[in-house]
């Protein structure tokens, strides 16, 4: 959907070195709310971090939650446990995580990654929204190239086949936002009405 670079500062982006360390605040659903169930994807082994931007203090947004992270130093960590969503991820399993989400109202995820090889240190981030369906499965595909000066996420829905596996479709509510820039989730609601 939409696509970012920057170069990177001499430390990891914060909310890598955040989840690496295990002091990030992690996403969770609200008690009471319907939920969806969504799988996260990356092309890249090189750390990727997930995380769940909230418009609700626009003009000054809140710091994101993380909502999942992959990597080299992650996969290490070990397998994590599935939710059992239809189909079978495109990824292998370091490359792929899933979580539960608020469904019902339009969600926000921003995906970023740093090309660990250059010494640029480039990053790439992405934002992309959708509103999901209680009960629906998605999948959020974030697709780098090798040197993190391009990249791209997109939401699909999962329609279970009674014979096993998936449909997947592109997910008509998603909608692309700048997630480089912190305030980049609130022009994104104000360019457009929220369902």
């Amino acid at each position: 959907m939409t696509r970012n670079r920057a170069p990177v500062a001499p430390l990891a982006p914060l909310g890598l070195l955040l989840l690496l360390a295990g002091c990030a605040n992690q996403y969770r659903v609200p008690d009471g709310a319907p939920s969806a169930s969504v799988r996260l994807l990356t092309s890249t082994d090189d750390n990727t971090a997930f995380l769940v931007a909230n418009p609700s203090r626009c003009p000054n947004p809140p710091a994101p939650q993380t909502l999942a992270g992959t990597g080299k130093q992650l996969a290490a960590m070990g397998r994590e446990p599935g939710l059992g969503l239809a189909g079978a991820s495109p990824q292998p399993p370091s490359r792929t995580r899933e979580r539960k989400v608020e469904a019902g109202r339009r969600f926000y995820v921003v995906v970023n990654s740093a090309d660990a090889e250059s010494e640029k240190r480039v990053r790439c981030a992405v934002g992309v929204s959708f509103v999901p369906q209680p009960g629906g499965e998605y999948e959020i595909r974030y697709q780098r190239d090798e040197t993190a000066t391009t990249c791209s996420a997109q939401v699909f829905r999962l329609r279970p086949k009674p014979e096993g596996g998936a449909v997947v479709e592109t997910e008509p509510t998603q909608r692309g936002f700048r997630a480089l820039r912190r305030d980049g989730i609130c022009e994104s609601t104000q360019a457009r009405q929220d369902p």
